[in-house]
């Protein structure tokens, strides 16, 4: 454990490798990380993120006047500590709030600067992803390819950790509410692909790196997805209401299902209040058929879900009630989205477009 630790916490590469030797020894780190992990290091781990990462990064621009370009690989090191421990880690712990807490805490030392050479002004960092730490460049990016490469050969508990970390995150609106973008990859995979609740298939609930996602079932994707709508449920409420499509076009778009549907037909990329409503519809059907095949967690994960949603978007008064309003007989004689319906009996439109209680509607 000691030389993991004097390793993990160096300051500094040996000499000026070139490239190709940078890769290798990025990938000597996550190897070292991963041994750290199997011993129990978790409390190391966590300072050598916290700690030694977030000051060799800032002393090596403030002070010794490094470029930004030759420090990304620290970054890439830190976050992907984190992507270790959230993973390792109970979603149910106060380890795990931690650290989200901790990429809190290292946002909030602000941008890194340095006086300039000439007589007035300063450098600010700034990377192709924003200014260090305001802005946490590479961590929404870092994250999202560890969940695209990582999440089918994940075991089911691992795969709920990292989720919860993630949406967490998401739910305090960091880096520009980007996290969110790996919810429409789950969502995508678990309410718009055409996926069995239960595979016959056995170890699915164990690591598999031979895994691939078209091998998942409901059982193993749901409790995820669920763990988005618990935690960030708010958030993709207004993502939905603005139509918000801040990601690439991969990540963006929407499953085979939903695009021949008639929600589909009507806006197909990032989250929009017709998107929001076909997962409210599918975790229905999902419930439902988990009721007449007795699989009894499912049902309860999907009940749950539906009923964030719901108290979600009453609470916001979210405009997804005034597109259902106003969708006619494709939204209103669908009977999975009744639970819509029914929030808008005792309301009234007002002038403003917005809705207001109706103390007489039971009248």
């Amino acid at each position: 454990m000691h030389h993991l630790r004097e390793s993990l916490l160096s300051s500094s590469p040996r000499g000026t490798p070139e490239l190709t030797t940078l890769d290798m020894t990025s990938i000597r780190e996550d190897e070292k990380v991963e041994e750290c992990i199997a011993q129990g290091g978790f409390k190391e781990l966590r300072g050598a993120a916290f700690y030694n990462r977030t000051w060799v990064v800032s002393d090596r621009y403030c002070n010794i006047g490094d470029g930004v370009d030759t420090l990304e690989r620290y970054l890439h090191s830190q976050w992907h500590i984190y992507y270790q421990l959230s993973r390792h880690t109970s979603h149910e712990t106060t380890d795990h709030d931690r650290l989200v807490l901790d990429i809190l805490r290292i946002q909030g030392k602000g941008p890194l600067t340095r006086p300039v050479r000439g007589v007035y002004g300063i450098d600010i960092a700034r990377t192709v992803e924003g200014t260090l730490w305001n802005d946490l460049p590479f961590l929404v990016t870092d994250m999202t390819d560890f969940w695209t490469n990582n999440c089918a050969s994940m075991s089911s508990a691992h795969r709920v950790n990292f989720t919860f970390f993630l949406a967490k995150l998401a739910s305090t609106r960091i880096s520009k509410d980007r996290m969110c973008q790996v919810a429409l990859i789950l969502f995508r995979n678990t309410f718009e692909t055409g996926r069995g609740l239960r595979s016959t298939e056995e170890g699915l609930d164990d690591e598999c790196t031979r895994r691939c996602m078209r091998q998942l079932d409901l059982v193993r994707l749901l409790p995820a997805a669920c763990a988005w709508f618990k935690e960030a449920g708010c958030n993709l409420i207004q993502l939905s209401d603005v139509s918000w499509n801040d990601c690439p076009g991969t990540i963006g778009q929407g499953g085979e299902m939903f695009i021949e549907s008639e929600f589909g037909k009507r806006s197909s990329t990032g989250f929009t209040p017709w998107r929001w409503m076909y997962w409210l519809k599918r975790l229905h059907e999902i419930q439902e058929e988990a009721k007449e095949a007795n699989e009894t967690r499912v049902e309860e994960y999907a009940a749950g879900a539906i009923e964030n949603m719901v108290l979600d978007v009453e609470t916001r008064n979210s405009e997804i009630l005034r597109v259902y309003q106003a969708g006619a007989d494709v939204l209103h004689r669908e009977k999975h989205l009744l639970c819509l319906k029914n929030l808008m009996k005792g309301k009234i439109p007002v002038e403003d477009g917005n809705v207001q209680e109706n103390d007489n509607a039971e009248s």
